[in-house]
């Protein structure tokens, strides 16, 4: 589901837009008057609406995380002792 990926994308540009905020009114030396932890919680507050939008849209069918096995290799069992393949050239 694009829009899925569309809300993520915007959600973390946000938080890097107020990453950078509070660092413009730290360098500014506005750290006194509450701009920079105004912006920081703000970051935070990205961040965790981020993962859990990603959660929500998991428990929800809209994306499928994907499994990641050492004991598998392409969907079958690896051998032991079998070498690796050739990593293909790109």
């Amino acid at each position: 589901m694009w829009w899925v990926k569309l809300i993520v994308i915007v959600l973390l540009l946000a938080a890097v837009i107020s990453l950078g905020r509070a660092l413009m009114s730290l360098v500014k030396g506005e750290g006194k008057s509450g701009k920079t932890m105004r912006a920081l919680a703000w970051r935070v507050g990205f961040s965790a609406a981020i993962f859990l939008f990603i959660l929500f849209s998991m428990m929800m069918g809209w994306i499928q995380p994907h499994d990641v096995n050492p004991n598998l290799r392409y969907g079958q069992p690896i051998e032991q002792g079998e070498p690796a393949p050739a990593e293909p050239e790109m």
